[in-house]
């Protein structure tokens, strides 16, 4: 089932979107799904769920370096670049994120997948055990009585982050034939612990620069949850690209076999 490879690249890309994957699974899909390290999964297999997650299993070391054996070889996720980010929520909060690399990526646990195919769809829950984020910021935020400040290189670890995929597609009729194509894909975060570091607040002052991570660090959620909706709105768009290159000009029984 081809299908299964389309919500891998969802689940993989995490939508922490690269132009590059795109193009790249737009000119390769068909050898990439067809090369020796992927096993197909039948859709009639009553233990289709775990067909696909030991699929996943074998093929991680690939997903790491992007390396798919001779001659197919696509951007690594293991780490992954973000360009940059803003969020403006007035004066109480606005953040810019620039050159952002996650780590840890290619360590997700699959813990649910839950197939709906008479419906046109499934729903996906990974678990990031451990992930490391860096990169720079430039921050104007209040938190408690704090009116935090501050541009410099920043440092995030995460652990036991969820994200939860909705993928739901369509059928669009053309010269006679429907193809498949995928709504904007429905995904949320939900974060466990979390710990920032960020250097040079408030000028750099020392007394100040601890200060200002402790409030950060006491409550992380304030500032997670400021920053979560525009990334998932940003990984939203970026994933529906990816996952409609991938299924470009493909009908449901060429991707959807018994």
């Amino acid at each position: 089932m081809k299908l299964f490879a389309v919500g891998l690249v969802v689940v993989l890309n995490l939508a922490f979107g690269s132009g590059e994957v795109g193009k790249y699974i737009s000119h390769r899909a068909n050898s990439v799904f067809k090369t020796s390290v992927l096993k197909v999964c039948s859709r009639s297999d009553p233990q289709l769920s775990q067909c696909i997650t030991n699929v996943v299993d074998m093929i991680r070391p690939n997903i790491a370096s992007g390396d798919y054996g001779p001659g197919r070889k696509a951007p690594g996720l293991d780490p992954y670049p973000i360009a940059q980010m803003k969020i403006d929520h007035g004066a109480s909060f606005k953040c810019n994120l620039d050159d952002v690399v996650i780590e840890g990526v290619s360590k997700f646990e699959i813990k649910k997948i839950r197939q709906n195919i008479p419906e046109k769809g499934f729903n996906i829950t990974v678990r990031l055990p451990t992930t490391f984020v860096h990169g720079k910021y430039d921050l104007n935020m209040n938190i408690l009585l704090l009116q935090l400040t501050g541009k410099g290189p920043f440092n995030l670890t995460l652990e036991n982050t969820l994200v939860n995929f909705k993928i739901r597609y369509f059928l669009e009729p053309k010269d006679g034939k429907e193809y498949l194509k995928f709504l904007p894909i429905d995904l949320r975060f939900k974060f466990d612990k979390a710990q920032f570091y960020l250097k040079n607040l408030f000028n750099g002052d020392p007394t100040l620069e601890q200060i200002g991570n402790q409030a950060i660090n006491a409550n992380p959620h304030i500032l997670l949850e400021e920053v979560r909706p525009s990334m998932e709105a940003h990984l939203k768009k970026s994933l529906t690209a990816v996952a409609n290159k991938v299924v470009e000009n493909s009908t449901e029984q060429e991707l959807l076999p018994p």
